[in-house]
């Protein structure tokens, strides 16, 4: 026990200490004079040096690995250093493990985290002519067609009919009856129809009261159509995020357009290489990871290119995401969180300094050190407006006005129609 009325000195030895980066515990800073580290654990270790009356010098270790078991039995990263006693610490968002604790000892957690499946929002709205087609559901368009003929068919007759209706001579009512008659109206009516869908001006003038209204119907719809098609277009070259298509390790690993990758020698890696899993490890979907491990892309550097590139996903810690989120929007993380990680300062096995730094630990977490360092290197919340605003293709229900207007616009029509033969009726009588 470590009596908290004794000043416990170090007497200023020095410390070997082992590091490595990992924004925002550890950041490495390179140039001609060496390199030197900064963040969260930096001043951490920084304060308990002050307290305790120690120096340091800080490393990382030759092979860039955490801590990890090899097959022969030994150990790589900080941890084998630690083991090895080639080190007297090792501080960043290390993580502690009950196999790590076999060959070192660590302190009381100064920081929990989420390990999580972090990735990027796809691409909503592919390259290529498709883009041009994607701002309208498939039932959009098909109805917009059916309509048109519609509109084509209904049109033709009331111009046709007022024409035959208005000839003078019942040979010249007989003369428009011809198929290349009827041909002609009908595609004058189309060409009317088609522009304002298109939203040209308006090529042809219906001769009927009956068509005019039918024609005025549908330019409205036409109005409403363009307008959401023109909006949901500009919409689509601007918002590009929608959201992942898994929500769980078990679907992910379901997928095969997903690549996905562990940093190696890290916790992550040794409790998913597990073959045979006796304990609980706070996610039922564990065992769905080890079939597909070999599928793995493990690698010591950060994932973030990887990433970027798409279609990849990282397990790796909460606190991870969070930074590089603040530097890249497309940046997310699935749904589920697949335990909880704890970070700590790792020593080497029976340590005579573990109590002494549990101690200091405990009294800066009492005196509120530890949320203030938190505060000063943990990103605050992303700006990032959209965070995952999903495209979609406008409907045939959010569209629908625009169509009952126009079938409105058919009942006018008729409507007019049928007054226009009462009229003439009563003419001539």
């Amino acid at each position: 026990m470590v009596d908290p009325n004794v000043k416990h000195d170090l007497g200023g030895r020095t410390l070997r200490v082992m590091t490595r980066q990992w924004i925002p515990f550890v950041k490495g800073h390179r140039n001609g004079n060496g390199t030197w580290y900064t963040g969260l654990c930096i001043d951490l270790l920084d304060l308990l040096a002050e307290s305790l009356n120690f120096t340091y010098t800080l490393s990382e270790s030759a092979d860039g690995i955490w801590g990890s078991k090899l097959a022969n039995g030994t150990w790589a990263g900080m941890t084998g250093m630690l083991h090895r006693k080639e080190a007297d610490l090792a501080v960043s968002g290390f993580s502690v493990s009950a196999e790590r604790a076999e060959v070192s000892d660590y302190t009381v957690g100064f920081y929990y985290d989420d390990v999580i499946l972090m990735t990027t929002f796809p691409d909503a709205i592919p390259a290529g002519w498709t883009f041009y087609v994607k701002p309208f559901h498939w039932h959009v368009y098909l109805l917009l067609g059916c309509c048109l003929l519609l509109m084509t068919v209904v049109l033709s007759i009331m111009d046709i009919h007022f024409v035959r209706a208005n000839a003078r001579c019942p040979s010249t009512r007989e003369k428009k009856t011809g198929l290349t008659f009827i041909a002609s109206w009908a595609w004058k009516a189309f060409e009317a129809l088609f522009a304002g869908l298109i939203g040209r001006a308006v090529v042809h003038e219906a001769v009927s009261r009956a068509g005019r209204v039918l024609l005025w119907a549908w330019m409205l719809m036409c109005l409403v159509t363009v307008a959401a098609y023109t909006g949901k277009l500009t919409s689509n070259s601007v918002v590009t995020k929608q959201p992942v298509p898994f929500n769980s390790l078990s679907e992910l690993v379901q997928r095969t357009d997903y690549r996905w990758g562990i940093a190696n020698g890290t916790l992550e890696e040794s409790t998913f290489a597990v073959r045979d899993l006796n304990i609980s490890l706070c996610t039922s979907n564990l065992s769905d990871y080890q079939l597909y491990y070999e599928r793995a892309e493990r690698t010591d550097e950060e994932p973030v290119a990887e990433l970027l590139a798409g279609n990849f996903v990282q397990v790796t810690s909460a606190a991870f995401y969070r930074v590089q989120k603040r530097e890249h929007c497309r940046m997310t993380v699935v749904k589920e969180r697949l335990y909880q990680d704890t970070f700590a300062i790792h020593l080497q096995k029976d340590s005579p300094y573990t109590a002494l730094f549990n101690h200091m630990l405990a009294r800066a977490t009492e005196q509120g050190l530890l949320d203030y360092l938190k505060s000063e290197w943990f990103p605050q919340e992303s700006s990032c407006q959209d965070n995952g605003t999903r495209v979609m293709p406008v409907s045939v229900e959010l569209v629908k006005t625009a169509f009952i207007m126009a079938a409105l616009g058919v009942l006018m029509a008729a409507v007019v129609l049928m007054l226009e033969r009462l009229l003439k009726r009563r003419i001539t009588l």
